[in-house]
């Protein structure tokens, strides 16, 4: 391939096949830094709210619809080559339905899923998240900037109120200023009097099901049935 363009006064870049995701017999061309993408129109078309707009509706008056050929590939901005190869890897697993991948890349497709209305796909990363190992204030910075649904992070949020550090600056910072703030609320709520009135640094002396509840209160969280998204 030796087409090339360029982009935001960037020098000129060779545009290419992307190795894995330029698929024979595919009907939507991306492009993506310089990559161009070769993948099934169906899969875009048939869950995204996004992309349903995007694609069937031509740019002009009598033009073909966006990403029929190279030549009007859909370009995707904010999103490296990587990262949508991996978001691509969801539909295109030859594994079915094993899904093995790192916190980081399903938080990865967590993101393109909540960005492009992949309804299906965002409950997908979510499940797969919810199987593996990633740090409380963590989970809850991704739970909370992709809008997952806040009875999954009722025990996150315990657990930082019931451990004996509070919260550091860099994770405060993390966190955002109101769920920083009703976690020490929440930490004070649950911890026992002293004499003089002051709270106990160490000691939670309530049992797990009403700290929920306490959290519930706070945040705001209904009692309604745990939805992955």
């Amino acid at each position: 391939m030796s087409k090339s363009h360029s982009s935001d006064g960037e020098s000129f870049k060779a545009l290419r096949h992307h190795d894995e995701y330029y698929l024979t017999g595919g009907d939507l061309f991306f492009l993506v830094q310089q990559y161009l993408f070769r993948v099934h129109r169906y899969f875009f078309e048939r869950e995204s709210t996004f992309f349903k707009g995007e694609l069937t509706t031509p740019a002009s008056p009598g033009e073909s619809r966006r990403g029929t050929s190279e030549g009007n590939a859909v370009v995707l901005d904010g999103v490296s080559s990587q990262e949508f190869a991996k978001f691509l890897w969801v539909f295109y697993n030859p594994k079915y339905s094993l899904y093995h991948a790192t916190p980081e890349d399903w938080t990865t497709i967590l993101m393109l899923a909540h960005r492009w209305s992949f309804p299906e796909v965002k409950k997908l990363a979510i499940r797969e998240l919810e199987k593996l190992e990633m740090a409380d204030i963590q989970r809850i910075h991704v739970y909370q900037t992709y809008d997952v649904n806040r009875r999954l992070l009722v025990t996150r949020y315990a657990a930082l109120c019931e451990r004996l550090e509070p919260l550091t600056l860099e994770e405060g910072i993390k966190l955002g200023m109101a769920t920083s703030l009703m976690i020490a609320r929440a930490r004070e709520c649950v911890r026992s009097p002293s004499v003089g009135g002051c709270r106990s640094p160490s000691s939670v002396s309530i049992p797990s099901e009403e700290m929920q509840n306490i959290i519930k209160d706070l945040f705001k969280i209904p009692d309604s049935p745990s939805s992955p998204s």
